[in-house]
C-alpha cells in the first residue's frame, strides 16, 4: 500500500524535528514524544492565530489559569515543564520544585513556542535511558502528581499530550 504524497515540510517527522532534539526516537517514549510535538505545534498554530486583543480578554471564572488565551499559555508551558520534573524527580534527575513561568511570561502569542520546545526537550532529558525499555521497567517509575493519581511515566506523557489538545480545542472556541 502506498500513502498519498505529502508536503514534508507538514509531515510527522518534519513536526517533530522541529520541536524535539531526537525525533523519532523507537518505542513507546519515543513515540509520545513524536505525538507531543504534534500536540505543541496544533497548540502554537492555534495562538498564533490569536490577535493583541484576543490575547489579553479576560473572562470571568473560577480557574485562574482559564481566564485569557494568555493565561491558558501560561498554564500549559509551565505545567510541560513540571510533567518532565515528576519524570525526573521519580528517576533521580536533577528536577525544579513546582516550576512556575515568571510574571507576564507568555508576553505574547510568539512567546509560547520557544517556551513549550524548550519544555518538551527538557521532556526528552527525562527519559535517557528508557528508550527501549519495557513496560515492566517503565510502569516501575511510578510518582503521585499534585491532582492526586499515581502516574507512571507512559501514563504522563499520555496525559501531557491530552493536555495540549484540550486547551487548543479551548483556543479555538474562545
Amino acid at each position: 500500500m502506498t500513502s498519498p504524497t505529502r508536503d514534508r515540510s507538514t509531515s510527522d517527522d518534519a513536526v517533530a524535528a522541529r520541536w524535539l532534539l531526537a525525533p523519532g526516537v523507537p518505542g513507546a517514549m519515543g513515540a509520545l514524544m513524536d505525538e507531543y510535538a504534534r500536540a505543541a505545534e496544533a497548540f502554537c498554530d492555534v495562538v498564533e492565530l490569536l490577535d493583541a486583543p484576543s490575547w489579553a480578554v479576560e473572562r470571568e471564572g473560577p480557574d485562574a489559569n482559564t481566564r485569557s488565551p494568555r493565561a491558558v499559555c501560561a498554564h500549559v508551558c509551565a505545567a510541560a515543564r513540571r510533567y518532565a520534573d515528576y519524570i525526573r524527580k521519580a528517576r533521580g534527575l536533577p528536577f525544579i520544585e513546582a516550576f512556575v513561568l515568571p510574571p507576564g511570561v507568555p508576553a505574547a502569542p510568539h512567546d509560547v513556542r520557544p517556551l513549550l520546545r524548550d519544555a518538551l526537550q527538557y521532556t526528552e532529558g527525562a527519559l535517557d535511558g528508557l528508550h527501549g525499555a519495557d513496560e515492566e521497567t517503565i510502569g516501575r517509575i511510578t510518582f503521585q502528581v499534585r491532582w492526586g493519581p499515581t502516574y507512571d511515566p507512559d501514563m504522563l506523557l499520555e496525559h501531557a499530550v491530552m493536555h495540549l489538545w484540550r486547551h487548543r480545542r479551548q483556543l479555538l472556541r474562545w
